[in-house]
């Protein structure tokens, strides 16, 4: 029966430092979500992001042509009216959250792999918990690719948006004159923004706590250190007793 690996030995370090990487990659895809979140809430719940209109409608075209931002507006900002400051700062920050995110699934799934490689070779316990949450970490990660980019009519979007889709997205749950939003549009856009990244974050749970199981089981509990000694180097082979060294 394999037994688990002293935490100081060889193995123990490299695994205890996979383990701490991945825990850093996870909260920044949990950040990266997070502010996702927070751009959507503002934008589809709060006027903040709009500029004010007098005697016209929220979601119309806009009237103003002399206004100027460092970032060009687009054409699906210029029909909400989205203030020049707020265009900038999601124009600047939306990309860097999917970078972000991007780098970290991706980084997550290899650092598994890489976990899995080292408890093998250890003949660690743990094998099939960190085979389980390597499978998480590969659906993982095609949750997060933004596949709304490779095909435009692609059915199932990644769970990191881009501006331009939070503002079509947006635009076509807004009342706009005499449109008339249907229920099925405000359906799309709460499960695009809402619930496509809760389910997101719960499979990262998942794969987190298999991660964490296997881990656990591949290094063992943390009073092993105090148990058993701390190795020094490699073990000397007994010294062979020859007649000459027998005591009589």
């Amino acid at each position: 029966m394999p037994s688990p690996v002293h935490p100081y030995s060889v193995q123990g370090v490299a695994l205890r430092t996979l383990r701490s990487a991945r825990s850093w990659l996870g909260f920044l895809l949990v950040v990266c979500v997070m502010f996702q979140f927070v751009g959507f809430a503002l934008m589809a719940w709060t006027s903040q992001p709009y500029k004010p209109s007098h005697g016209e409608p929220m979601y119309g075209p806009t009237t103003s042509s002399a206004e100027r931002s460092l970032v060009p507006p687009t054409v699906e900002s210029l029909r909400l009216k989205i203030r020049d400051q707020w265009n900038t700062t999601y124009a600047l920050c939306v990309p860097v959250t999917q970078s972000a995110a991007l780098i970290s699934v991706s980084s997550q799934a290899i650092i598994m792999f890489i976990t899995l490689l080292v408890v093998l070779v250890a003949q660690a316990p743990g094998v099939t918990q960190l085979t389980k949450s390597l499978i998480w970490s590969v659906l993982l990660l095609f949750m997060f690719l933004p596949w709304q980019y490779f095909a435009t009519n692609f059915p199932i979007p990644g769970v990191i948006y881009g501006y331009t889709e939070l503002l079509q997205r947006v635009y076509d749950a807004s009342p706009n004159g005499d449109r008339v939003v249907n229920t099925y549009q405000y359906l799309i856009l709460y499960l695009r923004f809402v619930a496509w990244p809760m389910i997101g974050l719960l499979a990262l749970l998942v794969t987190s706590e298999r991660f964490r199981a296997g881990i656990m089981l591949a290094i063992g509990h943390p009073l092993q250190s105090m148990i058993q000694p701390r190795p020094i180097g490699p073990a000397s082979p007994l010294p062979i007793m020859t007649p000459e060294k027998r005591i009589p």
